[in-house]
């Protein structure tokens, strides 16, 4: 048997991916995820009975679309191994490039040059990384620092207002009293998990994440795959940029510094690992979902912002820790 062939071995059979046990331990702990969001909400409309109201509940739901698009893209990168903490500046940098493209151009055209410079900032650190052979906490540590500088600049230090009606419709319009970015979190949601299942896209960048010097000798492009998995990162930056343009009515080039660990966390408390090889976009969704119906209940119980970092900084803590406990006892 071949070198290769051993290598080749090593790597998840095509379409199977991880065995019954690990599937079974990321079932369990979406269910718990579930759950603990269940009794959250139920122990808010105690509390405050107006929190289970329906419009509340999409409010809830409106709040964890942002962070949950950009925890989907981020959960690509994770799984490969790397992180990239520039995502937030990447927001800043779409809100304010769509802002000002939507003041010329038609809305849509708007919404797609936001996503598209979000995709371009996640292919520059892309390209950084695999071409530097930098760890990608350190080159996208100095990229978040430059995208911020790069929104500030473009915007001129300031604000972009007069956002067109047009444009506010296409992302905080709603279809059935539904908003659409909560329909476009849904909607990126399956399509991540069925990538992430059943492509070879998914498969390489498991396999990369597992071990990415097996994947390099097993004839996976380790390099162009990274690279997607941060475009793909960029991109729903982009997106989230030009959700919080539309929302707000304007592109503030501040925009997302406090997404970023935000969003790492609900992937994370999804089962994604942050040594990569393992990961979960429901998991990622819900843990976005838990994170906002948090901190909503915590705002309808008049709780001040600064406690409830602590309070979301300790759930996100308590769940890691029982996420350990449980995998041990397995």
């Amino acid at each position: 048997m071949s070198t290769l062939e051993k290598v080749t071995e090593t790597l998840p059979p095509a379409g199977r991916g991880p065995g019954a046990r690990d599937f079974a331990g990321r079932i369990a702990r979406q269910a718990g995820l579930l759950g603990v969001i269940v009794v959250l909400g139920i122990g808010f409309g105690i509390a405050r009975p107006f929190f289970l109201d329906g419009g509340n509940m999409i409010n809830v739901l409106l709040q964890a679309a942002v962070v949950g698009i950009l925890a989907l893209g981020q959960t690509f990168v994770l799984l490969t191994g790397g992180i990239d903490l520039s995502i937030g500046s990447v927001v800043a940098v779409a809100a304010v490039c769509s802002g000002l493209l939507s003041h010329s151009l038609p809305a849509v055209v708007a919404v797609l040059g936001g996503i598209a410079i979000g995709a371009l900032c996640g292919l520059v650190n892309g390209l950084l990384i695999t071409i530097t052979k930098i760890t990608p906490f350190i080159i996208t540590l100095g990229t978040m620092g430059i995208f911020a500088g790069l929104a500030l600049i473009i915007a001129g230090g300031q604000a972009v207002y007069g956002i067109p009606v047009p444009f506010s419709d296409v992302l905080a319009g709603g279809v059935a009293g539904i908003p659409i970015p909560v329909l476009l979190f849904i909607l990126l949601t399956v399509v991540a998990a069925l990538v992430l299942k059943f492509t070879t896209f998914g498969e390489y960048l498991t396999a990369i994440g597992g071990n990415s010097e097996v994947a390099r000798l097993a004839g996976i492009a380790v390099g162009r795959n990274t690279a997607l998995a941060y475009v793909v990162a960029g991109g729903t930056a982009g997106l989230a940029g030009a959700i919080l343009t539309a929302r707000l009515g304007a592109a503030d080039p501040t925009l997302g510094g406090d997404l970023l660990l935000t969003a790492i966390a609900a992937t994370v408390m999804g089962g994604t690992k942050l040594a990569g090889g393992e990961a979960s976009m429901v998991g990622a969704a819900f843990g976005a979902v838990l994170i906002a119906t948090l901190t909503a209940g915590l705002t309808t119980l008049n709780v001040q912002a600064f406690y409830q970092q602590v309070a979301v900084g300790a759930a996100i803590i308590l769940a890691l820790v029982v996420d350990q406990l449980t995998k041990r006892r397995a």
